[in-house]
């Protein structure tokens, strides 16, 4: 018998390491190409935005596939592949030398990891339903938690050593999560799909038509596009606004960090929250105060003044990740959950390529105002569509006679 707390406390060690492993170095990387010759503000912008849009692809793409086998031959493994080749292409990113090169190991990284979809399908799978609300707001603290102390942490050290050095350690610190998760997690796994091509494609067609699960799909995308849009461009906003006295990477680093602790508040907050009810109701107010918080963002003068209005925006919009992964999860059956959150963990990195790309245009071409507004836009969007999912939800209970599902 798996203990799924034991699981979920390993688990949450890994995922937190991971995320800082990312986070020493990643958030940086508008900084890091300007070492290699890009000072051009435009060129700098465009670059920023291809940058950290060019894994969101790849991951986009590859994730449902990586959720089909987890499926087939267990969740433990895409764990274990997921640190691993985090490990082996963040050391990779510490000895480039051109934009382009980055961006290729950019594109692998997406096709690779996902540490997050796979950590959060191996808690989901041995968590008790009445718990499942629970464990995934824990799991996303530890996402923001990396999140938060990664960056800052990583911005002092770049201060100091230099990028190259940073990607260097955020390596190691993945190959550390890899061997915790190899040795501590224990999985109690059978396979009920078949394998190939055609049993992948039949999957996840019929878990879309049987569970009715597309507007969730796309609500993660869209997420992902609200959230990610302003995401790339806070280094450079920062540079522009940056206190003196303390350096650029350092501040770049403080502002990443203060939104992972304001989301690593919401994931147990909210994750307890949901397990009492209302998740739809949740979501629209988290969704509302998100996009008021974004909009005077790229208005604000000062580092110190953007912090309170990051934290607060940050809090709002990290709640509405764990209230979507419930809801995902409980319109679908244990044994086709890692398929499900492929395909939710595909859409979310398709909005985030996007959302990235769409944030260095709007940056490059017209200002930062620009991307803050159009993120909070889409956040009120969301809104919008949670109350709609509501009131469906709502109507399609009481006609089969059931109670309201909030």
């Amino acid at each position: 018998m798996i203990d799924w707390r034991k699981n979920l406390f390993v688990l949450w060690i890994c995922q937190v390491l991971s995320l800082m492993g990312f986070n020493f170095a990643l958030p940086f990387m508008p900084l890091y190409i300007q070492e290699m010759g890009i000072t051009d503000p435009e060129s700098l912008r465009l670059w920023s935005g291809l940058l950290s849009a060019g894994s969101g692809v790849s991951l986009a793409i590859l994730t449902p596939i990586w959720g089909f086998l987890s499926d087939r031959f267990g969740r433990k493994p895409m764990t274990l592949r997921a640190n691993l080749g985090g490990a082996v292409i963040l050391f990779a990113m510490g000895l480039v030398r051109t934009p382009g090169t980055l961006l290729v190991l950019r594109i692998l990284q997406g096709a690779f990891t996902g540490t997050v979809i796979a950590n959060l399908t191996l808690v989901v799978a041995n968590t008790p339903d009445r718990r499942i609300g629970f464990a995934i707001g824990i799991m996303n603290s530890a996402v923001f938690t990396g999140n938060a102390v990664g960056p800052l942490v990583g911005g002092y050290f770049a201060d100091l050593f230099g990028f190259r050095i940073a990607f260097f350690l955020s390596s190691t610190t993945l190959l550390l999560a890899f061997l915790i998760a190899l040795f501590w997690v224990r999985e109690d796994f059978s396979s009920q799909v078949g394998s190939g091509v055609p049993s992948l494609l039949k999957n996840l067609t019929q878990l879309v038509r049987q569970q009715r699960i597309l507007p969730f799909i796309g609500l993660f995308a869209l997420f992902g596009v609200a959230r990610f849009s302003p995401r790339p461009m806070y280094p450079l906003l920062v540079k522009e606004i940056a206190a003196p006295g303390l350096g650029i990477a350092t501040q770049a680093g403080l502002i990443n960090a203060t939104a992972g602790v304001a989301a690593v508040l919401a994931g147990i907050v909210v994750g307890r929250l949901v397990d009492r009810g209302r998740p739809f109701v949740i979501g629209m107010a988290c969704a509302a105060l998100a996009g008021a918080f974004l909009l005077p963002q790229g208005f604000l003068p000062t580092v110190w003044s953007l912090v309170p209005f990051v934290f607060l925006a940050d809090f709002s919009s990290a709640g509405i990740d764990p209230i979507m992964n419930v809801l995902l999860s409980r319109r679908v059956p244990v044994e086709r959950r890692g398929s499900a959150f492929g395909l939710s963990g595909s859409a979310r990195s398709l909005g985030w390529s996007l959302g990235a790309m769409l944030g260095g245009l709007l940056a490059a071409y017209l200002d930062f105002k620009a991307v803050f507004i159009n993120s909070a836009l889409l956040f009120l969007l969301i809104a919008f569509l949670l109350s709609r999912l509501h009131r469906r939800s709502a109507g399609a209970g009481l006609r089969a006679g059931s109670p309201r599902p909030e």
